[in-house]
């Protein structure tokens, strides 16, 4: 054999590992982009998920809020879809990132690839929960508050409305059926002028 030909064989050799190794390493990238499509759309169906969390809490607090005005009803759902929104333009922003840097260690390794979404993922969704749990824990403060002012204010018009009642009665005998219509007379204007 001759000095040509044995170069030859050795080239042909050099030129098939080299191939398995590029063949080996693109079925590699492929195999991780494939997985960071499925981590993203993971990610995504759970960021719908607390979207709809969200806005089932928001409707949960609308519905308790019974005596609130049309101005703070607005006003809470606003803050509500604020909250949740910013929310998921951070779960976003996070996971953008994520993707940068997973682009950036692709030759790294699939353990460290793996593991880093892993961790990114629950840190994110741990974050975003506070946040939703801190807004809507506010917007359940603030309720109770306007009920409790809402229902002292009513209390003062009712002893005002018993004791203008009284007045009356004291002042003048009435029979029992006109004294029934004034009391429920008085009662309709408490209500009237809240509202209710």
């Amino acid at each position: 054999m001759s000095w040509g030909m044995l170069v030859i064989v050795i080239l042909a050799s050099v030129m098939g590992i080299l191939s398995a190794d590029y063949f080996r390493l693109r079925q590699e990238l492929l195999k991780r982009k494939r997985e960071e499509e499925r981590t993203r759309e993971r990610a995504r169906e759970r960021a719908g998920r607390m979207v709809n969390e969200a806005k089932d809490k928001a409707v949960e607090i609308v519905r308790e809020a019974e005596v609130l005005s049309a101005k703070q009803a607005d006003d809470l759902e606003r803050r509500l879809r604020r909250a949740t929104r910013e929310n998921v333009e951070e779960y976003t922003k996070v996971l953008r990132q994520m993707a940068q840097k997973i682009g950036q260690e692709a030759w790294g390794g699939v353990a460290d690839f793996k593991k880093s979404m892993e961790t990114g993922t629950v840190e994110m969704e741990r974050a975003v929960a506070e946040r939703i749990g801190a807004e809507y824990d506010k917007a359940r403060m603030e309720l109770e508050r306007y009920k409790l002012e809402k229902k002292v204010k009513l209390d003062a018009q009712a002893v005002e409305t018993v004791k203008e009642l009284g007045r009356r009665v004291l002042g003048k005998v009435i029979p029992a059926e006109e004294h029934k219509k004034l009391i429920l007379e008085a009662l309709k204007e408490v209500e009237a002028e809240n509202g209710l």
